[in-house]
């Protein structure tokens, strides 16, 4: 396909891009010759050309292409990274569902590459999370402009348990502030993409409080501010901006935004294996007991999610807990070393009473010395089979 200069070639995946000839650029990143350029499933990349550009297509089931006749990077988000946000050392992207900002968030980081500067991303979006695991949260020291920073992996993983905060506003808080505390130095830049849980009251005052342990000089919403946001950073003394929201944006439905996290679920699953653990080697914990400090039987609190499934799953064989692989099935859980640093996610599979064992399921090849019990229900292959929350035990 040629693509005329001055125009963007708008592709929806799953698809790949292969430039043959001409010059294309993706939220800033560069496109290298014959080197595939992937669109994941549920998300549109696009690709301007100022010189005009010849590409090899291959679309996925449900993609497509468009040829739009200017560049679709809107102006303000140009001004944004070549005025302002290079005064700025903490920067918070803020914005509805679907709203761009991990298009936003891309741009910048590659913007602040290209000018030789240092860029820590921070991804607090616990739902579309994309540098981590969902229901984690994560950072990475970029060194490289990327067309989707999904390929980019977290260098450290803090799990909070949940797909929105709005189930743990307090350890989310917590947990951001433990992820900056080891994440983000003051010598680079650190850009900071939020969730976008921003309506409502409890929305706003959750918005304030992250801002308030992230303490960022400069705060960027999408299409339009959050008055009290807004007005909290205006006595605090941090910058805002609005920036216009592409008209562009791939819209997402709720199982599309299921799908996207199964295949994030699925990148850090494949390709795992079955460890068959003693349980006197683990320190066991749970996600409500961690994120609101009560106290629950490990072993009796994977009963009760079991338990809660086959209450709600119609027509499907019944689970119990010392079956689950038989299945391919497991409960979304953390791993963690001696030190305390999450290595990764797995699957409690098979709990064996007698012979005091667990089956654990994941791609990480150290022991944990703790592992922390989620609310989801995963097969092997990352597919969603029950998501418990309201866990009360």
């Amino acid at each position: 396909m040629n693509v005329g200069a001055g125009k963007t070639l708008l592709v929806k995946g799953p698809a790949s891009v292969k430039l043959l000839s001409g010059s294309g650029k993706v939220f800033g990143y560069t496109l290298i010759q014959k080197k595939p350029l992937f669109v994941r499933d549920s998300r549109a990349l696009p690709i301007f050309t100022d010189v005009g550009m010849e590409v090899e297509l291959s679309l996925g089931e449900g993609s497509s292409v468009e040829i739009i006749d200017r560049d679709t990077v809107p102006d303000d988000w140009k001004v944004l990274v070549s005025q302002t946000v290079k005064n700025h050392k903490r920067i918070v992207v803020m914005g509805g569902t679907d709203s761009g900002k991990t298009s936003l968030t891309t741009f910048i980081i590659n913007s602040l590459l290209g000018e030789g500067k240092k860029a820590c991303l921070v991804d607090l979006d616990l739902g579309q999370s994309n540098i981590c695991p969902p229901t984690t949260i994560g950072s990475v020291l970029t060194t490289k402009q990327v067309p989707d920073i999904y390929q980019l992996k977290a260098e450290f993983i803090v799990p909070v348990g949940f797909t929105s905060p709005s189930f743990a506003k307090e350890y989310h808080l917590k947990k951001t502030g433990e992820l900056l505390s080891y994440a983000v130095n003051e010598e680079g830049y650190a850009v900071i993409d939020c969730d976008g849980w921003v309506e409502g009251k409890d929305a706003e005052e959750h918005k304030i409080n992250l801002l308030n342990v992230i303490k960022p000089t400069l705060v960027v919403f999408l299409e339009k501010s959050q008055e009290k946001v807004e007005s909290y950073c205006r006595d605090a003394g941090i910058e805002c901006v609005v920036v216009s929201k592409s008209e562009y944006v791939h819209k997402r439905n709720q199982e599309a935004r299921k799908r996207l996290r199964e295949s994030s679920f699925r990148r850090y699953l494949k390709d795992g294996s079955i460890k068959t653990i003693p349980l006197s080697w683990l320190k066991l914990s749970t996600i409500p007991a961690e994120a609101h400090n009560v106290t629950i039987n490990p072993l009796q609190y994977v009963k009760s999610l079991i338990d809660a499934y086959n209450a709600q799953s119609m027509n499907v064989p019944p689970l119990d807990s010392e079956s689950l692989s038989k299945n391919k099935a497991g409960i979304l859980s953390y791993m963690y070393d001696a030190d305390g640093r999450c290595l990764g996610i797995g699957l409690v599979s098979d709990i064996d009473g007698k012979r005091n064992t667990v089956k654990l399921y994941s791609k990480v090849e150290t022991i944990p010395k703790k592992l922390v019990i989620g609310c989801m229900l995963l097969s092997y292959h990352g597919d969603e089979l029950f998501v418990w929350t309201t866990p009360h035990i």
